[in-house]
């Protein structure tokens, strides 16, 4: 047999072996390391929300807090957080076209405002949340006959 012939029988014989083999992936090796074990969130623990009636309004279980107390003249901006309580008067900067709300009743779900206007009218609205001319209201928390008001200028 000459070289030629040997060379290329091996070569023929060396592309027929390495294209043989299998289609099958290799096998995976086993899991070095158990999976961690799940825990569950952490709880946290603190004082509950203040309970809230079906208006919105919270019924805390500790004082009422607002931000300028009970400071009633703090309002005459229209702009304040004030705890009132019935027959409170809040007094207003005429711009805002309301000269004073009166408080003359705090329920579990709000509050009852009698308004005098400063073109004369009078106005009473009651429950969570409402407004007259420059002046809206928002009550944010009751407690012992009396409510946390919010109040800002109406746009």
């Amino acid at each position: 047999m000459s070289t030629q012939r040997v060379a290329g029988f091996l070569l023929v014989s060396a592309a027929a072996l390495a294209g043989c083999g299998s289609d099958t992936p290799p096998a995976s090796p086993p899991p070095t390391s158990s999976p961690a074990p799940v825990s569950s969130p952490a709880t946290v623990s603190s004082s509950s929300p203040a309970p809230v009636s079906s208006s919105g309004v919270a019924h805390p279980d500790g004082p009422l807090v607002a931000a300028q107390g009970t400071d009633l003249k703090s309002c005459r901006d229209g702009d304040c957080e004030v705890i009132v309580k019935p027959k409170d008067k809040i007094a207003f900067e005429a711009r805002l076209r309301v000269t004073y709300f009166a408080v003359d009743a705090v329920t579990a779900d709000g509050v009852t405002i009698s308004a005098a206007l400063t073109s004369g009218a009078r106005a009473s609205f009651s429950g969570r949340s409402g407004s007259s001319n420059g002046i809206a209201y928002t009550v944010t928390a009751v407690k012992d006959g009396k409510a946390v008001l919010k109040l800002t200028p109406a746009t």
